[in-house]
C-alpha cells in the first residue's frame, strides 16, 4: 500500500491544479496535520495509485503539484471507485498516525472520503 509515494504515472500533468474552493492544497493538509486532525478536509488532486478492495475500501493516493517528497502525496480510504489519472475532489476527516495493523501505519489519511470524479483522465497510458 506505501511502496510508490512521491511516484507518479509516467506523463501525468500535475500543474495547473487549482485549489477547491474553501479547500486545501495536499502541501497544507500535511503543514497543517495537527490543526486539521479529525476536521473533515477538502482537496483536490489528481489520483496517482489507486488499489481497489483492499481491507474493504479502496485506497486512493492523490497529489496536486505541491509539497515535496514526504509531503505530496495524500492517501484516502473509499467507497467509491476512481482511477490513475483522474482529477478528484476529496471530502474526508483527517485521521493522524492510524494503524491497520500488518504494519500498515500511516501518519496521515483521509478516512471514509467522499471521492468526486471532476475529469476521468487517461490513466496515464
Amino acid at each position: 500500500l506505501n511502496g510508490a509515494a512521491g511516484t507518479h504515472p509516467v506523463g501525468l500533468d500535475l500543474s495547473g491544479i487549482a485549489r477547491a474552493e474553501g479547500g486545501k492544497t495536499v502541501e497544507e493538509v500535511f503543514a497543517e496535520k495537527d490543526e486539521l486532525e479529525g476536521k473533515e478536509i477538502v482537496v483536490r488532486g489528481k489520483v496517482v495509485k489507486y488499489n481497489p478492495q483492499i481491507m474493504g475500501v479502496n485506497w486512493v493516493h492523490i497529489q496536486d503539484g505541491t509539497g515535496e517528497e514526504g509531503t505530496n502525496d495524500l492517501t484516502v480510504t473509499t467507497k467509491d471507485t476512481t482511477k490513475a489519472g483522474d482529477m478528484v475532489l476529496i471530502k474526508g476527516k483527517l485521521t493522524l498516525n492510524k494503524d491497520f495493523g500488518g504494519g500498515y501505519t500511516y501518519g496521515i489519511i483521509v478516512e471514509n472520503g467522499q471521492v468526486t470524479v471532476e475529469d476521468a483522465g487517461n490513466g496515464g497510458s
